[in-house]
């Protein structure tokens, strides 16, 4: 069974794939797809496609990549979101330079130790890039062998299982694309809601669809809705030159090393918000301009909006920032949004 449905899927592949710009002429560059999973963790591929090609124009190899900046790679990455991605990146590429001469490694014990690189990522540069004959489990292939074998139960609790039944699937010759074959046909096929079962090549495999359950695997776990909240105050501070007072955040923490406006540190009770410093000095001379909600991955940040007109030369160590170009600046989406309802 799992012969033919390898057959099958490569067959679909070959006429069906998506065009993506990782693969393109460019299935076998291993930087690309080094790249790509970097920016694929945690985010959709259609935010990717377009981000990708800017990031490639930017640093199309590794040796350009190793040389940038932190403060660099964080500003392009601004909209993206989950900015230890970045981070992790940049460090990876470093130590690519500095260990491998640039060759993105071809060893998953060596891939495994890069930061941001687990067990999926590893195996997934090693299967596409290089042909190794390895299966890499995203959700897109746990869905699909969770379907073809019926397991009718929270794909959580059955990765050891989901791991051995993907052996069955592991290609000698073909690695690179039958997994992004199996990608693929989870994304425009065995789609988590509703699949095609009708324009399926494998039904006949299928163990959900001949039982009819192929819409109820795999089980979801209920997640309940409610986000706990966190608040805050920011402050717009914008001197005589039209430029915006900002500083860098922690190095560790939210958002780390990214620019920021002064702001209270983010607490679970307003009672325990405390100004900032810099506030403190021109708290009484603060106007009120507005109000955000904003929401993170697991909670939602509350924030009161204040704004005040302020002298370049009564603050000579802070950083500034023009106005007119903070959209394509350091600054994380929350604090762009932020700027928004005063601008």
């Amino acid at each position: 069974m799992e012969k033919k449905i390898i057959a099958e899927l490569l067959r679909w592949y070959a006429i069906s794939k998506r065009d993506l710009p990782w693969r393109s002429d460019n299935s076998s560059n291993p930087y690309y797809v080094f790249v790509s999973e970097y920016m694929l963790q945690q985010t959709t591929v259609s935010t990717v496609k377009k981000r990708f090609k800017e990031f490639i124009k930017k640093w199309p190899s590794n040796a350009q990549l190793a040389k940038t900046t932190e403060t660099k790679i964080l500003k392009f990455w601004s909209g993206l979101g989950y900015y230890s991605r970045a981070r992790n990146l940049l460090k990876a590429a470093k130590i690519i330079h500095k260990d491998y001469d640039n060759k993105i490694p071809d060893i998953y014990e060596h891939l495994i130790q890069l930061p941001g690189i687990g067990d999926y990522t590893a195996k997934a540069i090693l299967g596409i890039a290089y042909n190794t004959s390895v299966m890499p489990l995203d959700t897109n292939i746990e869905r699909i062998l969770a379907r073809v074998y019926a397991l009718n139960q929270p794909l959580i609790k059955i990765k050891k299982l989901l791991n051995e039944k993907s052996n069955n699937f592991i290609s000698k010759k073909h690695s690179s694309k039958l997994i992004q074959a199996f990608m693929d046909y989870g994304s425009i096929i065995c789609t988590p809601r509703h699949p095609n079962c009708l324009k399926c090549k494998i039904n006949k495999y299928c163990l959900s669809y001949q039982n009819n359950i192929q819409n109820t695997i795999p089980v979801k776990i209920k997640k309940t809705k409610f986000k706990p909240k966190k608040f805050s105050r920011a402050y717009i501070l914008i001197n005589e030159y039209n430029e915006i007072l900002v500083r860098k955040r922690p190095s560790k923490g939210m958002l780390a090393s990214m620019l920021e406006l002064p702001n209270d540190e983010w607490v679970e009770k307003k009672s325990l918000l405390r100004r900032d410093n810099i506030a403190k000095k021109i708290e009484k001379k603060l106007i009120r301009k507005g109000d955000l909600s904003y929401s993170f991955s697991h909670f939602v940040l509350y924030s009161e909006i204040f704004y005040k007109k302020i002298r370049k030369i009564d603050y000579p160590t802070n950083k500034w920032l023009n106005i007119n170009k903070y959209s394509n600046s350091q600054l994380p989406t929350v604090m762009k949004k932020i700027l928004e309802i005063m601008i």
